[in-house]
């Protein structure tokens, strides 16, 4: 049979083991110094850089504080090089030009002066008949033409004709908003 004293086993106190951790690590914050080699060394670093950027703003704040052997020496480059001279405005005083091309240009009055929109070009009339309910919708007064080209037989809807270009900004205005593209045409009276 088995004896109870080795059946039993008793389980090992931890208490004492966390306890040893943290006497441990008191000791070694303890043992660590605030300040070591690193810190130091940082600070000498931090130092000398900071002191190189300040004098590096005090030259760009005054190019006169610079040593004389830094100062870059501008009076010896400008004597140098030469400057270039100009005779474009001498030489056009001296010259005439005479413009005579024989013909005489005529300005009358344009032959186009209607603005047409172009707001789609469909096979099916059913299509083009839609544009022209959606165009109505807009307030704008639309017709449809149909054309017969070698590729068949197209319906064209028409926006206008309008007389003046600010009339016809308004209409391409109001179609632009509804997603309709529209193509400008001058057609003669």
């Amino acid at each position: 049979m088995a004896n109870p004293s080795t059946s039993t086993k008793r389980k090992r106190n931890t208490g004492s083991a966390t306890r040893s951790t943290t006497s441990q690590t008191k000791k070694k914050s303890a043992d660590t110094p605030l300040f070591n080699a690193s810190h130091v060394n940082g600070f000498i670093v931090g130092v000398m850089t900071g002191a190189i950027a300040s004098l590096g703003i005090v030259a760009g704040i005054n190019p006169t504080a610079l040593p004389a052997a830094i100062t870059p020496s501008t009076a010896g480059t400008a004597e140098s090089t030469p400057q270039p001279s100009f005779t474009f405005f001498n030489t056009l005083e001296d010259e005439s030009f005479s413009l005579d091309t024989g013909r005489s240009v005529e300005i009358g009055p344009s032959e186009y002066t209607q603005y047409v929109l172009q707001a789609g070009s469909f096979r099916a009339i059913a299509d083009a008949d839609r544009r022209r309910g959606e165009l109505a919708l807009l307030g704008l007064e639309s017709s449809i033409e149909q054309m017969n080209t070698d590729t068949g037989s197209w319906h064209r809807v028409y926006i206008g004709p309008f007389d003046s270009r600010s009339a016809m900004a308004k209409a391409r205005a109001l179609t632009a908003q509804s997603d309709i593209d529209t193509l400008l045409l001058k057609r003669a009276q």
